[in-house]
C-alpha cells in the first residue's frame, strides 16, 4: 500500500522522464530554422497604418548558413535598392541609396522598428535561439512543446524571456511571446500556414507580430516563394555587393 502511494507521488514527474529536455528541443528549433545550406526568400511587409490601411513593402532575403544574411528591398520606389547585411550575430550593417553609402547598426539601433513595422532589425537578423537562450520545457500536449527560454549569462537581449511553442512532429515556432524581466508581455509572434521546402525544412507562409507596447500594433511578412540550396556565394554577403545590389 505504502509502495503504491510512493508511486502514485512519482507519477507526474515518471511522465516527463522520457521526454527530451529544454536544450534538446530548442537544438531541433535551430536545426529546423536552418536545415538548408542557403536560401533565397521572397516576401512581403505589410504595416499598418493610423488610417487603417496597410503600406506593403516587397524584399528579398538571402541566407547563408550559418548567420549570414542580406536583405534587399525591391517596393516601392522610395526604398528600392535599400539593403541589410547580416554578416554575424553581432555585425549588421544598412545601405541607404539616397545616401549611397553603408552605415555599421550600433546595439541601440537593432532594437528599433524596421521600415516602421513590428519587426525590430533584431527579429529580420535573429536566425537561431540556442547561442543567446537558455531553454526548459514547461509544458506539452498531443500537439505541441512549449518551452521557456531565458537569457544566458553574460547577454543584454531586449527581451530576457521567450514563451516559444513548437510544433511536435517537426520543430518549428507557432507562437512566441516576448517577455521583460518582470514577466509582463511586450510582444507576440505567431508562424502560420508552414510548408515543408526542403528535406528537412518547414518555412512558414505568414508571420504576424503584435507589439503591445504600441497599443497592440501589428504587422506581418506574407512569403511568397522560397529556393533552397542554390549555391549562393560568400562574395553576395558583403558590403560591395550591398552597395552594388547585384
Amino acid at each position: 500500500m505504502y509502495r503504491l502511494s510512493f508511486l502514485l507521488l512519482l507519477a507526474p514527474s515518471l511522465a516527463w522522464a522520457g521526454d527530451p529536455s529544454g536544450p534538446e528541443l530548442l537544438g531541433k528549433v535551430d536545426k529546423q530554422l536552418n536545415a538548408f545550406t542557403d536560401g533565397v526568400f521572397e516576401s512581403k511587409l505589410l504595416v499598418k497604418t493610423p488610417d487603417g490601411t496597410s503600406r506593403e513593402y516587397g524584399f528579398t532575403t538571402f541566407q547563408k548558413n550559418p548567420d549570414k544574411r542580406l536583405v534587399r528591398f525591391t517596393a516601392p520606389g522610395d526604398v528600392k535598392g535599400m539593403g541589410v547585411l547580416v554578416e554575424n550575430a553581432e555585425t549588421m550593417y544598412v545601405f541607404l541609396p539616397g545616401f549611397q553609402r553603408v552605415r555599421r547598426m550600433g546595439t541601440h539601433i537593432k532594437n528599433q522598428t524596421f521600415m516602421g513595422s513590428d519587426f525590430s532589425f533584431e527579429d529580420m537578423s535573429q536566425t537561431s535561439f540556442a547561442p543567446t537562450y537558455d531553454a526548459k520545457l514547461i509544458a506539452q500536449d498531443d500537439k505541441t512543446y512549449t518551452l521557456d527560454l531565458t537569457q544566458k549569462a553574460g547577454k543584454d537581449l531586449e527581451f530576457p524571456h521567450i514563451k516559444m511553442v513548437i510544433d511536435k512532429t517537426f520543430y518549428g515556432p507557432l507562437k512566441m511571446e516576448y517577455l521583460d524581466g518582470s514577466g509582463k508581455k511586450l510582444k507576440t509572434q505567431l508562424r502560420e500556414d508552414y510548408k515543408k521546402d526542403g528535406s528537412e525544412h518547414w518555412n512558414p507562409g505568414k508571420v504576424i507580430i503584435t507589439d503591445h507596447r504600441r497599443n497592440d500594433h501589428t504587422s506581418e511578412i506574407v512569403f511568397t516563394s522560397t529556393k533552397l540550396n542554390s549555391g549562393l556565394s560568400d562574395d553576395l554577403f558583403t558590403q560591395r555587393s550591398l552597395i552594388r545590389g547585384n
